[in-house]
């Protein structure tokens, strides 16, 4: 039901993270990293589906509404915008899967693009929950290390897009 409910309840707005701090805490840490890793691929692949395919022309009357156009991605910029949108900090995850879903991102690179990073940063967030539950002083240190390299990666992946992007501004 945990996993169940992590998969669904994203979609409709609930944050991902309180479930991403307890399933530590709930489960032991390989069993935590992979069914959250499972529910939150299966998320995005709902999300896409209903943003991209299903309710897409409520959405996109939605943004109109609000004086905004949809997103179009064009093949050459996909990735970076689909890395750059998961990376930044702040922006809510389904927000995140939605607006890949109306921006009509192909489902494969989608997903290959959008699990890999979620499962890797929802981890490092597990380690967290399951290290400050049980006391593990190690294991916050651990967790924080790789926020740390995380964030360093982040924020050089980051820059080299940004440098990319103007390039091919330029070009």
């Amino acid at each position: 039901p945990f996993f169940l409910a992590m998969a669904v309840l994203p979609s409709l707005w609930a944050p991902a993270s309180p479930f991403l701090l307890l399933a530590g805490a709930l489960y032991d840490l390989p069993i935590a990293i992979m069914g959250c890793g499972l529910a939150l691929t299966v998320n995005q692949a709902l999300s896409w589906l209903l943003a991209g395919k299903l309710f897409r022309p409520a959405f996109e009357r939605l943004v109109h509404r609000f004086g905004y156009s949809v997103p179009e991605i064009t093949p050459n910029s996909m990735i970076s915008i689909a890395v750059l949108l998961r990376i930044t900090p702040g922006v809510p995850f389904p927000l995140q899967n939605y607006l890949l879903g109306l921006a009509r991102m192909p489902f494969g690179w989608y997903i290959a693009i959008s699990a890999p990073i979620s499962i890797i940063m929802g981890s490092s967030i597990i380690i967290f929950g399951d290290a400050i539950m049980k006391g593990n002083t190690a294991l916050v240190l651990l967790a924080i290390s790789l926020f740390i390299v995380i964030s360093l990666g982040v924020r050089q992946l980051r820059s080299r897009l940004n440098r990319k992007a103007r390039e091919e501004k330029t070009s």
